[in-house]
Parts: C-alpha cells; structure tokens; sequence
C-alpha cells in the first residue's frame, strides 16, 4: 500500500486521541484512591468525574464554529496544549476544589479537539473510504481509554494516584508538537452554507438526541469499570484495572470493522448499522449488569469486551453518517453540534450510576439503566429519514 498524506493525518490525529483520552480517563483508575484520600461518597466521585464534561460540553459548539472560521489546525494544537498543562497541574493539586477546577479546564482544552478533527479527517479521507477513514481514526479513543486505564491503575497503586497525571502529560505534549508540524490546514472551496443549516435538521437532531443513549453508557462504564472489577473480588487497583482496560482496546476491533461494514452499508443507508450495534450494546449492558450478581470475572470481562466492541463500533457509521448528509462548509460546525448533544449524556452518567450504587449498594441496576436508555436511543435514530427504511438517508441541504 502506497503511503498517502491522508494516512499521515489518520496517524497523527490517533495519536492525539490517544493522550487525550488517557488524560481524560485518568481520574477513573484514579477515583478509588481519591475517594480515599478525601473520604468521598460515590455520589460525590462521580460528581468529580462529571467535572471535565461540564466543559467539555459547553465547549464543543464554539470550538467547531472557532475552527470553520480560524482554521482547524490552530484550534486542535491550542487545545492539545492545554490538556497536556492541566493534566501536569493535576499532579500537584492539593484539595478536590483544585482537582475539580483543574478537570474543568481540562474539559475545555479537549472539547476543541473533536469538532476539529473529524472534519479534518473527513476532508483530506477519499469519500469512498470515509467510513474506514472515520473508524481508523476514531481507534485513537478507544486505546487512550484502554491505556489509560491500564496504566493509571498499576501507576496508581504503585507510585500514587498524582503520578498518573504527571506521567500522561507527557505524550500530551509529545502529540501538540506533531500537530504543530505534520497537520495542514484543509481547503474548503464550496459555495457559503448558513452556519445555523445544520440547527434546522431534523434528522441530525434525531441523531444526536438518539447518540446521548451511547454516550451515557461510555462513561457508566469508563468511569466505573475498574471498581465494578473490585466489587465482585479483584483485590487490587492494578488487577481491576488490566480488566477493565479490555473496554478501551474493544474499540481496535470495533472500529476497523464496522468502518469497513460502513462503506458497504452506505446505499443502504448507515442508520440500519447504527441501530443494530446500539440494540445489542444494550442487550449485552443488561447482561453486564447480570454478570455481576455472579461475581465471575471472566464473565463480567468478556461481557465489558462486547460492550466495548459495539459501543465503539458505533461510531465509524454515524460521523460517516454525519459527513455524508452537511455540506462541507460546516462540518465543523456541525460536528461540535453532535458531539455538543450527544455529550449530555456524560453529565449525568457518573454521577448517577454513583447514586444508585450508594442507594442499592451494587452497580447492577446502574447498567440496567444504560440498557433501558439505549433501546429509546435506538427508535429515535430509526426515524432519520427515510425512516425505517434500507436506502440512504438524506443530506440536509436538501
């Protein structure tokens, strides 16, 4: 295979979602030892957890709307930096008013990255690979989580909870630089396109309100994985982690297949995939939460694999999706509106799956809940036009 400069971008923009990621997940392997060290509820945990998502929330529809019009690349190594620089001051921080203050700004610096990457990888990705192009690229989160929480388990049970963010700082950094030096800024010559066009859709307000289901059940599990693993008999922080990691990797797998699945889906319209992986992501949540009252961890892993398989493969098809159906000019845009909505979800689920573990003393029902979520997520994106229908669905220009 001949090297092509959109393979570059995919590698390095990974790259990014990598550290990222592993910044972002941090505090999940670090939680326990927090929890600790500040005598916190559950509740109050996910409270901390939530912290960067209250930001990173806020910040995906200016950090699109920023990108279309400074350019993507500015946006993306601004943001980059800023990750890198809180998660080192996270490290030294001395009370859970700092780590909360330190994780919101955080939130902020990686809300820029997402509403400017996928538009770049869009752009410079052949239209007849944009579903592998979308997959590929979008495996970067998945090994970020995967990694970090892997690491930040073992780092933390070894070195203490701040090593983890002063050590996944540092690739932070690294991935700044090479934005800096290999990304260019992608040309966009179309005809101007309102920025308020992809408010008015329909099908994308489906889409997104539909996504808060998947979202949701990310971060029920990327949160509280690791202690899910301690509560049915893993006895330390570094062994609950190396389980829980399988979530992250899930999304290798995931991503590169249903990205190919994708590409083949596209005449029949990507929305039959979406809601195939988004019922049995369901499906395997509610035997998640099962498998607990087992207390067999190579169930409960196997199960967290399928969960992670699924829940990242979803992905590949609905940006592909979203790529397909807005005008180029306001991907940006238009992507920081997905992500804005469908990122909802992330506010409640820690701090609720949290709750109900206090109140019920088990995370069971915590994942019931996520399954119970997702099969109103699924009929939402059914109704994407043509609704229940195996053809393509429609761009929005239209």
């Amino acid at each position: 295979m001949e090297w092509k400069y959109y393979h570059t971008v995919w590698l390095i923009l990974v790259f990014g979602w990598i550290t990222n990621y592993m910044v972002r997940i941090a505090i999940s392997p670090s939680l326990i030892p927090i929890m600790k060290e500040f005598s916190l509820s559950h509740a109050q945990a996910g409270v901390l957890a939530s912290a960067f998502f209250y930001a990173y929330t806020v910040m995906q529809l200016p950090a699109g709307h920023i990108g279309d019009r400074i350019g993507k690349k500015k946006v993306l190594a601004s943001g980059s930096f800023i990750w890198a620089l809180m998660s080192l001051l996270t490290s030294v921080a001395g009370s859970f008013n700092q780590i909360f203050i330190l994780r919101l700004i955080t939130g902020f610096g990686e809300g820029t990255y997402f509403g400017n990457d996928r538009p770049v990888i869009a752009t410079f990705t052949p239209r007849e690979k944009a579903g592998v192009g979308q997959g590929i690229s979008f495996m970067g989160l998945g090994i970020g989580l995967g990694t970090g929480i892997l690491l930040g388990g073992v780092i933390a049970q070894n070195f203490g909870w701040r090593s983890v963010f002063a050590i996944f700082s540092i690739p932070s950094f690294l991935a700044f630089l090479l934005i800096m030096k290999y990304i260019r800024e992608p040309e966009i010559r179309t005809p101007h396109v309102p920025f308020r066009t992809p408010f008015k859709s329909r099908d994308l307000w489906l889409l997104n309100i539909g996504g808060i289901a998947i979202i949701y059940s990310l971060w029920v599990l990327g949160t509280w994985a690791p202690k899910m693993f301690m509560e049915i008999g893993v006895e330390t922080l570094g062994r609950s982690s190396i389980f829980a990691s399988v979530f992250g990797f899930a999304a290798i797998p995931g991503l590169i297949l249903t990205g190919h699945l994708s590409d083949r889906f596209v005449m029949h319209g990507r929305k039959s995939l979406i809601t195939a992986y988004m019922f049995l992501l369901s499906l395997f949540l509610a035997l998640t939460g099962l498998s607990m009252k087992s207390g067999n961890v190579t169930t409960l892993a196997i199960l967290v694999f399928l969960d992670g398989f699924f829940l990242w493969g979803v992905w590949a098809p609905i940006y592909a999706l979203v790529s397909d159906i807005t005008p180029p000019k306001v991907l940006g845009t238009t992507f920081g509106f997905v992500n804005f909505i469908m990122f909802f979800g992330s506010l409640f689920a820690p701090w609720l799956t949290g709750w109900i573990r206090d109140v019920t003393g088990s995370f069971v029902w915590g994942c019931y809940l996520a399954s119970i979520i997702l099969i109103a997520g699924v009929f939402l994106v059914l109704l994407i036009r043509p609704a229940f229908r195996f053809r393509p669905e429609i761009p929005i220009s239209h």
